[in-house]
């Protein structure tokens, strides 16, 4: 399943040569299916390069440890033909520019930002976090991935279950689709998984278990609080003069009931 937009919007900063994308995604493998078909359709392909802090470079595991060190292969390497070096986590170290350690990458970065207009690579930069020093701001484009809408958990939900496996239909397969809308790719192959795995089947009861996933999922942004539609007012902590405003009886016209005419 391909965002049609988003693959024309990279592939047009590629061809326009674009030297540093930023990309916000809570999620890496649908970033990485992307990114290669974007490259792979591209005249002549493009080859992608992985890095990340732990197994440094996927093709030959170099510069673990080390992202100053990734960054000098790709001021070595660009030139020679197209690459799209994608470096994954790279908040922490975009943090905090004035740290001798991190002060490095962000004056390499802004050398490479000069570079790679004049070759057909580009960086990608992909974390979860958008930490962007003021130094950059100018050299990095970004681009936030979007959670799956409707018609793709459509398109997902019948690619993971096997049709003799979907149990549902009509109203309440809206209602399950509706239900799994702000949660992760990850998190729908999940919980529709664990349903598989206990009762052999995709049937209504399991909007319950997508919604319980997605009351999960906002109590760990520790921001937000979910409450199903059963959950009535008085369930609600907090907003004791909202309460009693929502409960107070209105006239019409916008009147309080408490003015008098004279």
């Amino acid at each position: 399943m391909i965002d049609r937009q988003l693959f024309q919007q990279i592939d047009l900063m590629l061809r326009a040569r674009y030297p540093l994308i930023y990309i916000v995604s809570q999620e890496e493998a649908p970033i990485e299916d992307l990114l290669e078909q974007v490259a792979r359709q591209m005249t002549p392909p493009r080859s992608v390069k992985y890095w990340d802090v732990v197994r440094g470079w996927s093709d030959n595991g170099n510069d673990k440890g080390s992202m100053i060190s990734a960054l000098q292969r790709i001021s070595q390497t660009h030139s020679k033909e197209g690459f799209l070096f994608v470096l994954k986590d790279v908040h922490p170290f975009l943090e905090s520019p004035v740290n001798t350690n991190n002060l490095p990458i962000v004056r390499e970065l802004r050398n490479l930002a000069r570079e790679l207009c004049r070759s057909r690579s580009s960086i990608i930069l992909l974390s979860y976090a958008l930490l962007l020093p003021p130094e950059l701001q100018e050299e990095v484009s970004v681009i936030y991935f979007p959670l799956p809408h409707t018609t793709e958990i459509d398109q997902l939900v019948r690619q993971i279950v096997a049709p003799d496996k979907l149990k549902i239909k009509g109203l309440a397969w809206e209602q399950l689709i509706k239900a799994c809308q702000g949660l992760s790719r990850t998190r729908i192959q999940r919980v529709l998984a664990r349903s598989i795995a206990a009762k052999q089947q995709i049937d209504e009861t399991d909007i319950d278990q997508i919604l319980a996933e997605k009351q999960q999922a906002i109590r760990q942004t520790q921001f937000l609080e979910f409450y199903s539609g059963k959950e009535s007012l008085k369930n609600v902590g907090g907003l004791a003069n909202l309460k009693k405003w929502v409960r107070t009886p209105r006239c019409v016209y916008g009147r309080s009931p408490h003015l008098r005419h004279s």
